[in-house]
């Protein structure tokens, strides 16, 4: 499930490095990952969707926390929170982030 986490956060950071190319930024905080998948209203030169599905829980069936601008650089912040569902832990509870390849 730690692998599946990573695959679809790597794939979110793909979808959003062209959403950026296009719109220019990052979709906000509440804008989210949903952006990827439907227009938001106010974005100029949206050419999405960017994602040919919808937008996936993770694998412990829970929606990703996505937050732009993050605290991690200049990129978003995605974060699955594993298996526990809480942030911090070790093994299969341990958070799934973009910002660090595990």
């Amino acid at each position: 499930r730690i692998t599946a986490a990573r695959a679809q956060i790597s794939s979110f950071m793909t979808a959003l490095g062209v959403y950026k190319l296009d719109t220019g930024t990052f979709p906000t905080t509440e804008e989210g990952l949903q952006s990827l998948r439907v227009h938001p209203a106010g974005v100029n030169q949206w050419q999405g969707p960017y994602l040919p599905q919808e937008i996936p829980v993770d694998p412990w069936g829970r929606p990703y926390i996505y937050k732009y601008p993050g605290e991690h650089g200049d990129e978003p912040d995605i974060i699955s929170y594993g298996q526990d569902g809480q942030p911090g832990g070790e093994g299969t509870a341990a958070d799934v982030v973009s910002w660090k390849s595990q």
